[in-house]
């Protein structure tokens, strides 16, 4: 009876093959997808004849029966931190993995980084995020997905709150007092407005000076007068400090110009005289210059050399002196010039007096035909003199007659200079207020020293003046 029931099954039913493979498994011709069916994962057969069996067939990779199979499985999750845990807006953040992911299938493992700032992507890739991209209060996210070449594993994030850093103090406002110094002035660094910082932190200042963009080495507030010359730019850079950050410096520079100096001489004792071998430098000169800056306060004695060299009276020389002898000058005050040469001398003077408590350029030319005055760069007088300049005396006298003890200047004398030239021709010219050395110049005292008994010479007979019960002036040529 059973036989006839299986005879009767396979004759109405399509032809079913069952066909044997070498590993024991089989292959059922007309079946649906692997894993279709409950049990296809686990029964051996190729159930959608595509040559995989079981948990080898894409179709099994989601069934339970296929659990600790060879089939790729996505990673874990990573634990990562930020570093450091408590950062402020001067610190880097580092996104750190604590503990790696793992793999079940032990495949390698890469990491992608993606940062967020209070919540919004920030654009960032990797594991860094520097301090100028942070500030306080912000909220900074880093999340890590591990990935194993095909599949993503699941992604971890941590996050870190911004703390408020310090920070350095504003720059202050800074001036250099004097603002228009000579190199006679001391110059103090002055703080205009205080530097502010942010943290409401107490500041402290440091100073620096620079003298034409090279350090000075100078670290107080001021610098005294003999560390400065003229033409020189000083600079002070003052930076504040709030016990931890400094801050940008402020600075402040000046210009330090010439002092205004002259010597006084107080028309009774005051002298300056120089060496004898200026004498010997303007002998057998055949043109010549004597001019300077005069301040003339009027009579002490009723003559008042400004230079007297060479001329013992009879040996005579060159002179140039207010207080005329040869005309009728009852103020005393007309300007008086004379020069010896091989052929003879002669003296000229101004038609009218020179003014008083007042600045007055005097000179004297020769140019080898004549000798010409000139008050304030307009000529005054002239009279024809020829031959080489003759000195044949031994007075070195500047503000007075030193063969004679006598005649003394009262008043200032400032930028004094005797040239081996005719400097001045014509009838008028500007005078400089500064007369400085040049090629034509035999020697040119500035007077400007301000202090001392020695006033400096420049020029082709760089010979010095000494000076005996004369004081510094403030006052000068302008």
């Amino acid at each position: 009876m059973y036989s006839t029931r299986l005879s009767q099954i396979l004759a109405s039913s399509a032809l079913f093959v069952v066909a044997a493979c070498g590993d024991g498994r089989v292959q059922v011709p007309g079946a649906g997808a692997e894993g279709a069916v409950g049990g296809d994962c686990r029964d051996g057969a190729d159930n959608d004849e595509d040559g995989l069996f079981d948990c080898d067939d894409d179709g099994c990779a989601a069934s339970p029966d296929c659990e600790g199979s060879d089939e790729n499985a996505a990673p874990s999750g990573a634990a990562i931190a930020i570093e450091p845990a408590a950062p402020t807006d001067a610190d880097d953040l580092t996104c750190t993995i604590v503990t790696e992911a793992t793999d079940p299938n032990g495949d390698a493992l890469t990491y992608r980084y993606a940062w967020a700032v209070n919540g919004a992507d920030a654009g960032i890739s990797g594991a860094t995020v520097g301090a100028a991209l942070t500030s306080g209060g912000d909220i900074w996210t880093c999340t890590v997905t591990p990935n194993d070449g095909v599949l993503d594993g699941a992604p971890t994030s941590v996050s870190v709150t911004i703390a408020q850093g310090n920070r350095a103090p504003s720059a202050p406002g800074v001036s250099i007092t004097p603002a228009a110094p000579t190199d006679d002035d001391v110059l103090t660094c002055v703080i205009d407005t205080e530097s502010v910082d942010p943290d409401g932190d107490a500041v402290t200042y440091s100073y620096a000076w620079s003298v034409d963009g090279v350090d000075a080495g100078v670290s107080a507030a001021s610098v005294n007068s003999t560390r400065t010359t003229a033409g020189e730019t000083w600079t002070c850079s003052v930076t504040a400090n709030d016990g931890d950050m400094s801050g940008a410096p402020g600075t402040a520079s000046v210009e330090v110009g010439s002092a205004c100096h002259s010597v006084e001489y107080n028309g009774t004792t005051s002298a300056s005289d120089t060496d004898g071998s200026l004498l010997a430098a303007l002998d057998g000169l055949t043109t010549l210059t004597v001019e300077a800056w005069v301040y003339n306060l009027g009579p002490g004695e009723s003559y008042r050399n400004i230079v007297r060299l060479g001329d013992d009276q009879p040996q005579r020389g060159i002179m140039l002196r207010v207080g005329a002898s040869e005309t009728d000058d009852p103020t005393h005050n007309l300007l008086e010039g004379f020069v010896q040469t091989t052929i003879g001398n002669v003296h000229v003077a101004s038609g009218s007096p020179i003014a008083l408590d007042a600045w007055v350029h005097v000179a004297m030319v020769y140019d080898g035909a004549a000798l010409r005055l000139y008050v304030n760069g307009v000529q005054t007088s002239s009279a024809a003199l020829t031959g080489a300049v003759d000195v044949t005396g031994t007075s070195t006298g500047i503000g007075y007659w030193q063969s004679r003890d006598s005649e003394r200047w009262n008043g200032q004398l400032s930028n004094v200079r005797i040239s081996s030239s005719a400097r001045y021709t014509g009838s008028s010219f500007t005078p400089a207020t500064v007369l400085g050395a040049d090629a034509r110049t035999v020697v040119a005292w500035p007077l400007d020293e301000g202090s001392g008994a020695t006033s400096l010479g420049y020029g082709a007979s760089a010979v010095d003046l000494r000076h005996v019960s004369t004081t510094w002036s403030d006052i000068c040529p302008e």
